[in-house]
């Protein structure tokens, strides 16, 4: 059945590992936000090894009253996409879904507005870009980092044969059924990034909006020269692995 045939039901994954302030600031703010019409639920993902004050944050969080509930989903293992599959296992009413980290970092009325806009499509992937007219990278990003993002950026767009601008930047809202269809490998937070690569490939009908990337308040970026050659990495297995090792064609419906 097309997913346009029925209403959008939206489960947000807030990933939190040591996030305090920024969890609240982001939970807090979508929640405000978004429509309860599309958002189903706003669930809080800690990790194994989240801290205690992330912890209390995500619990006192469970208690606030907001038309959009406030749940927490702890992780029993380090394994993003599988432990999402099984909650979606125990949720036939959600339709679509996003992941975010609790300190991502663009304003959450842009990302309301994208999920609005999925909403009258919900056969279309709907993602967000630093690249588009309007867009624009933090500037906590130096020169030399946004120029090679930009450079690899034109390399996926040609050896991928596709028009999407920011195609490493996954935040996205997606029918749950092309989230099952990937034949997931990575078991980290990276695995985002292996899930928009692999839509490329499979061609997923995309359409971008822009967003202006804010500059982070709470701790210190993760991105590290290695962890950004494992962006390489998953690029070169999406395009030119056989396609039936990364997509499951009857997940996809």
């Amino acid at each position: 059945m097309s997913d346009a045939t029925k209403p959008m039901r939206l489960l947000i994954f807030i990933g939190a590992v040591n996030e305090e302030s920024q969890l609240e600031q982001t939970v807090r703010g979508l929640a405000a936000a978004c429509s309860p019409a599309h958002v189903a639920s706003l669930m809080v993902s800690l990790a194994p090894m989240a801290t205690e004050g992330c912890i209390r944050t995500a619990e006192a969080l469970e208690d606030v009253s907001a038309p959009i509930p406030i749940e927490i989903y702890r992780q029993p293992v380090l394994d993003c996409p599988f432990s999402a599959n099984a909650l979606l296992d125990t949720r036939p009413d959600i339709t679509h879904v996003m992941f975010l980290a609790s300190d991502y970092d663009v304003e959450s009325a842009t990302v309301a507005g994208m999920i609005a806009r999925a909403a009258q499509d919900c056969d279309t992937v709907y993602k967000l870009s630093r690249n588009l007219r309007g867009g624009r990278f933090s500037a906590e990003y130096p020169f030399g980092m946004v120029a090679s993002y930009r450079l690899f950026t034109l390399l996926l767009r040609i050896g991928f044969f596709s028009r999407i601008t920011d195609p490493a930047f996954f935040c996205m809202v997606a029918p749950v059924r092309l989230f099952r269809a990937v034949r997931f490998r990575e078991k980290s937070v990276i695995f985002g990034v292996e899930w928009a690569f692999t839509l490329l490939r499979a061609r997923a009908p995309t359409a971008e909006l822009p967003a202006v990337q804010l500059p982070r308040t709470e701790g210190a970026g993760s991105s590290t020269p290695l962890g950004r050659l494992r962006y390489v990495r998953l690029a070169a297995r999406a395009r030119f692995a056989p396609l039936k090792d990364i997509w499951d064609e009857e997940m996809k419906g």
